[in-house]
């Protein structure tokens, strides 16, 4: 993998990723109606930190990262998807996917580098991250129906208890 700046917006989304339910609903999403998870997850950790995500900046953001997921993730992606079913792949499938999920954390900065100048409010908001999912779908052209409804109710109940665990005054040790 290769060295990337630190940025908050990858530790939220890969740990929000790595919760129970919430890369399983992403993936069908994902089959479901071709979405990007990476500008998907971004636009909930904005959430987090209160900023809002209007249409009009929500469609530039969408256009950038369609173009960024077509030329570099998509081919990508294709590529290790091919060799997962290789019989001898010579190791190339691990190599593959990692820079995939390079390309993906590239396509992040790419998103908070454009975002930086959206409105923050500073108050992680369980309403403002469901906003700007919706405004995610509406961009995307998905309206998500009763089959994606436990999916998206899956992925915005865990970052919303990551937005909750983060703001909770830390626990003062028993003595």
């Amino acid at each position: 993998m290769s060295r990337f700046p630190e940025h908050p917006a990858w530790d939220f989304i890969t740990r929000l990723y790595a919760r129970p339910d919430v890369a399983p609903a992403c993936l069908a999403l994902q089959e479901r109606h071709d979405i990007d998870v990476t500008l998907m997850l971004f636009c909930l950790w904005r959430g987090t930190v209160g900023g809002s995500i209007p249409d009009g900046e929500m469609a530039a953001l969408a256009a950038a990262a369609r173009d960024w997921r077509e030329a570099t993730v998509l081919p990508i992606r294709a590529a290790r998807r091919w060799l997962k079913q290789q019989p001898e792949q010579y190791g190339l499938y691990a190599s593959v996917l990692a820079t995939e999920i390079d390309c993906e954390h590239g396509e992040l900065l790419m998103l908070a580098q454009l975002a930086g100048s959206l409105d923050c409010k500073g108050q992680p908001a369980a309403e403002t991250m469901a906003a700007n999912l919706e405004t995610f779908f509406h961009a995307w052209g998905v309206r998500p129906d009763e089959q994606d409804r436990p999916a998206v109710a899956a992925i915005l109940a865990a970052a919303k208890a990551m937005a909750e665990a983060r703001r909770a005054p830390p626990q003062q040790p028993v003595t």
